[in-house]
């Protein structure tokens, strides 16, 4: 009789319910709080806006609402440790597949639109605390600092308590985060960059995951990577396009400010996420699978650490350096947001291709017409003598070096063992982000030269095509079947 009854109340329920209510109330107010400042006589320097539409910082013992948001996350992560791993994991049916792939793919968008929007800020940002580029390089490195260290922990964390509750404290820490707009010193930036970061980092590794256990067979590879590649391009059109339309009303605060609403929509979704978690093969499993994909597990680190420090470093300095060219703020926003329409059909295309030829060789294509364009480009002098047409090169290495970005973590959730596909995919995710730890600040040591940087991304496109070559090679020599064994004679 005592085994049919089941306690009236869950507590950990109503604090996870109480923690994100908490942390979604905080994150609105500080929003509208932050538009409803005094700002007269803060304008900056170069904004076209009158003065009493830019945004500034206000002082911490001013804003309440964000270190109670930040206690929000931490009662939603108790509950969520104490509530464990979901006994019952939910299985998505082929019905309402599609409409999970949207909503991950949405939210794919959402969460590379805020690393983008790292570049889109530092201009402003040096601006308004006159710092050299070497010091606005540390923002990107503190961001990239959080992308790493979320990469691994939410990992983790999706094994203890499942994917869904995951998902929901990663949205609600990039929501609060978005209060960052609010700070009044570069030290708080860069703090407060490193704890979106995590929550950033978490999410991508999370949702390619999402994206690689809904679609079975051959079809994983090219859909997740065509979907990563859309994503990706959607995402840098919104960072660019937040910069085109709202940086020049309100200041480069805004574009950190924005994300409380889009990540608002985000928490919206948690209920239409699987609630898988990952089920530990036999022993006899693991021992094939170990054999079958640990020769490539090194390459795809080197890979993935490389092309990390070409995108993270390209996309945090080519906004500076198509303003550092002789365009306006408004010209060069514009440049970049019509490369990121651009953008969507070609990741559509690109997708295709994917299907035709496989992952390796559309990285190893990318690489080589990357580098073959910027080599060429730089040569001929053009880059030097058209300030538009150097926009223009910069803007298009970044599509190419974004979409090489777009593919690398599809193809490590592709290889890798339905038992073990989220801890590889966070691993891989884990040494991308600790490559791009290094690209701003190397970038940033010759940031004031087109040229310069245009030739080392070709050099690094070049070694990213040949880590990728190799890793085909090795592929190919892992995969021969072997000779089937002799019948005994009668």
């Amino acid at each position: 009789m005592s085994v049919a009854l089941s306690p009236p109340t869950r507590p950990y329920r109503a604090i996870m319910v109480a923690g994100a209510a908490t942390t979604i109330i905080c994150s609105i107010v500080g929003f509208f709080r932050a538009f409803l400042m005094d700002t007269t006589g803060m304008s900056m320097p170069g904004m076209t806006a009158p003065g009493d539409s830019i945004l500034h910082g206000m002082p911490l013992a001013e804003m309440p609402e964000m270190f109670l948001a930040g206690a929000g996350i931490l009662a939603t992560l108790a509950a969520a440790l104490w509530q464990g791993t979901a006994r019952a994991p939910a299985a998505t049916t082929t019905r309402g597949r599609p409409l999970v792939a949207l909503v991950a793919t949405a939210a794919l968008a959402i969460d590379i639109s805020k690393t983008s929007t790292l570049g889109f800020v530092i201009p402003g940002m040096r601006l308004e605390y006159g710092i050299t580029p070497q010091t606005a390089s540390l923002l990107a490195v503190g961001g990239l600092a959080g992308t790493a260290t979320g990469a691994l922990l939410f990992t983790r964390l999706a094994e203890r308590i499942g994917r869904r509750n995951s998902y929901l404290i990663a949205v609600l820490a990039f929501t609060a985060t978005s209060m960052c707009g609010c700070m009044p010193t570069f030290t708080g930036n860069v703090v407060m960059c490193f704890l979106m970061g995590t929550a950033v980092g978490g999410l991508a590794p999370l949702l390619i995951t999402m994206l690689a256990d809904l679609f079975p067979g051959g079809a994983r590879g090219p859909v997740v990577a065509g979907l990563s590649m859309v994503a990706t391009a959607i995402g840098y059109l919104i960072a660019s396009g937040s910069a085109l339309w709202l940086e020049p009303t309100y200041g480069w605060r805004v574009l950190w400010l924005i994300g409380a609403p889009t990540g608002l929509l985000l928490v919206l979704a948690t209920f239409l996420v699987p609630d898988r978690t990952p089920t530990q093969p036999t022993p006899e499993t693991r021992t094939q699978l170990h054999a079958r994909t640990a020769f490539g597990a090194r390459l795809q680190w080197l890979y993935a650490a490389t092309v990390g420090l070409l995108t993270f470093g390209l996309t945090t300095w080519v906004p500076s350096l198509a303003r550092a060219s002789g365009l306006t703020l408004t010209t060069a926003n514009a440049l970049l947001t019509a490369v990121a329409v651009l953008m969507v059909p070609c990741a559509v295309l690109l997708a295709l291709i994917y299907r035709r030829t496989g992952p390796i060789p559309l990285a190893v294509r990318l690489a080589l017409c990357t580098a073959a364009l910027l080599l060429a480009l730089t040569t001929s002098g053009l880059t030097a003598a058209v300030s538009w047409l150097s926009a223009a090169v910069l803007a298009a290495s970044l599509f190419a070096v974004n979409t090489m970005a777009a593919v690398f973590l599809p193809i490590a959730a592709d290889l890798a063992d339905p038992h073990r596909r989220g801890r590889a995919t966070g691993t891989v995710s884990f040494f991308n982000r600790l490559g791009g730890l290094t690209g701003p600040v190397v970038l940033a040591l010759i940031v004031s030269s087109v040229t310069d940087v245009l030739l080392a991304v070709a050099g690094l496109a070049l070694l990213c095509g040949a880590i990728a070559w190799y890793t085909g090679r090795r592929h190919r020599a892992a995969v021969v079947p072997e000779p089937e064994p002799q019948r005994p004679s009668p």
